[in-house]
């Protein structure tokens, strides 16, 4: 059996069966066409473990890819690209995936990369700008080694997209970051005029030292959060803020995170524990009370998204 029998294995999509024909050949023999195909080959397979949710064999593949990807002719950067597109998945499957030793890969992007593209009728982020969005998913608690080794992509990303949401957030984080507070939530503040996602409100209401703003920031985030399971940390931090002046309204924001929890089959934390304890004696307000409020808090936010800082 030659390459091309092999290349022609694949486009009848018998992956399998390719990779094993070229990894007894490429045993053997390694050339530029053998190499070519093995690298294929390999990511045929990596595709397909990954589908299948396999973790372990999927980072088995991609580092077997990067053994092969400096003896693999990639002039159109195909080679690049897959790596990188294998690394995004696997970072999407696998907790603590350690994304960043893929930077030389990231590094190596094209133009073409960084162009946003169509799918099933919605326009998708480039390459580019995923790879950046999972650099700084979890921004706030990097270090500084690791924010400097993400700054050139991120500098490359917000010129290539500056009123991307993602962009903004993570502008604002920097910010945040550096002791930066004003900056952070003028642009928390611009984000949201056009943005109405929960996290927005819940990072500003973060920084904002003012308690009747940030109650109201807390509930926008309730209010605007679909699913329910991700709605309790808010009515959490409702109950935190409302426990010393208005004990009425905590135990109804402490109530609703309970039963979440407990309709989701979550445990409850010691320290959700304690501050049910400490409520104990305290009869909630009522529903239509708990609207008339995040009714009130959502006429405070929109003059605070609409003044001038």
């Amino acid at each position: 059996m030659e390459v091309r029998d092999i290349f022609t294995m694949r486009k009848e999509g018998r992956y399998e069966e390719a990779y094993q024909a070229i990894s007894h050949i490429y045993a053997f023999h390694q050339g530029p066409h053998t190499n070519l195909c093995m690298f294929w080959c390999t990511n045929d397979i990596l595709k397909l473990r990954l589908k299948e949710k396999k973790a372990e064999q999927s980072k088995k593949l991609l580092y077997q890819l990067i053994r092969l990807y400096p003896q693999t002719d990639d002039r159109l950067s195909q080679g690049n690209r897959a790596i990188v597109n294998a690394a995004l998945a696997l970072d999407r499957l696998e907790d603590n995936f350690n994304f960043i030793y893929f930077m030389p890969y990231f590094n190596r992007l094209t133009d073409a990369d960084w162009q946003p593209y169509m799918v099933n009728g919605h326009q998708v982020p480039s390459l580019g700008q995923q790879v950046v969005n999972h650099l700084l998913k979890d921004l706030p608690s990097r270090s500084a080694d690791y924010i400097n080794q993400v700054a050139d992509i991120f500098h490359t990303a917000f010129q290539k997209s500056p009123y991307y949401k993602e962009n903004l957030r993570h502008l604002a984080q920097m910010h945040t970051l550096l002791g930066h507070t004003d900056k952070a939530a003028a642009i928390y503040k611009k984000v949201l005029q056009r943005h109405h996602d929960s996290y927005l409100y819940a990072e500003l209401a973060k920084l904002i030292d003012n308690e009747k703003t940030k109650t109201a920031l807390y509930c926008m985030a309730v209010a605007h959060q679909r699913r329910e399971e991700f709605r309790a940390k808010y009515h959490f931090e409702l109950a935190l803020l409302m426990q010393a002046h208005s004990p009425r309204w905590a135990a109804y924001e402490l109530g609703q995170y309970i039963s979440i929890r407990q309709r989701h089959r979550q445990p409850l934390p010691s320290y959700a524990l304690r501050l049910q304890k400490q409520l104990k004696s305290v009869n909630p307000i009522s529903t239509e009370e708990e609207q008339q409020l995040y009714e009130r808090a959502k006429g405070i936010v929109e003059e605070l998204l609409t003044t001038r800082s």
